[in-house]
């Protein structure tokens, strides 16, 4: 399995360029930003990009989104209860003082624990709300590896004080769907470094009590 990490935009999100080396099947995780940067990261992995997959709606996540859809000519998916928090986009960059382009259409909504094929690979969705409305994480389970986008961290979990947000939620996400995978599950996450499931379940403070996390 191919993964690339490409960490981008003010908010330093991690987009990822994942791909079947054998197949040269590729999609794209979270394109946030610097979409030129993103293209040049995928020429480099000769990989084929089929298909855009969405962990959420906000802004830090999803604004290369529109002009790497038309580059590659493929559809865009996400969870349908994520499609609301996208089309306020402009009023979230205006909150921020950012500007943004197009908001991005979505082709297709994900369902949970449904698996999406990148050539051999199989990504399960899980469904993983609390930081924002249908967030969902992506096991690759035979590789020991989710993108958890903001859910958790390495030593720290999203945070809950953005609309539709809620601490309640996130940490039954948390409990119930990463945190039961194996030890040795790799965790590549939408801000921050690789950390796997054994060293959050040990080390992780905000999983030790009512605290708020970040991002």
């Amino acid at each position: 399995m191919i993964v690339k990490m490409i960490t981008v935009g003010p908010f330093q999100e991690n987009c990822y360029v994942i791909g079947d080396e054998g197949t040269g099947a590729g999609a794209l995780i979270d394109p946030g930003d610097e979409a030129a940067r993103i293209a040049i990261a995928v020429e480099q992995t000769n990989l084929e990009i089929s298909q855009i997959i969405v962990t959420h709606a906000h802004i830090d996540h999803v604004g290369a989104i529109a002009q790497l859809a038309d580059e590659y000519a493929c559809p865009v998916l996400m969870h349908e209860e994520a499609e609301a928090m996208l089309q306020t986009i402009p009023q979230q960059a205006m909150m921020m003082g950012m500007r943004f382009g197009k908001v991005p259409r979505v082709d297709r909504n994900i369902t949970d624990y449904e698996v999406l094929e990148v050539g051999s690979l199989s990504l399960q969705a899980l469904y993983t709300p609390g930081h924002a409305p249908g967030h969902l994480s992506f096991l690759v389970e035979d590789q020991n590896l989710i993108f958890s986008g903001d859910a958790l961290f390495s030593g720290s979990v999203g945070r809950t004080d953005l609309p539709g947000g809620s601490m309640e939620l996130l940490m039954r996400s948390i409990e119930e769907r990463l945190l039961p995978l194996p030890d040795e599950t790799r965790v590549l996450s939408g801000h921050g470094p690789e950390t796997t499931i054994s060293r959050e379940r040990m080390t992780n403070p905000f999983l030790r009590g009512p605290m708020g996390g970040s991002f």
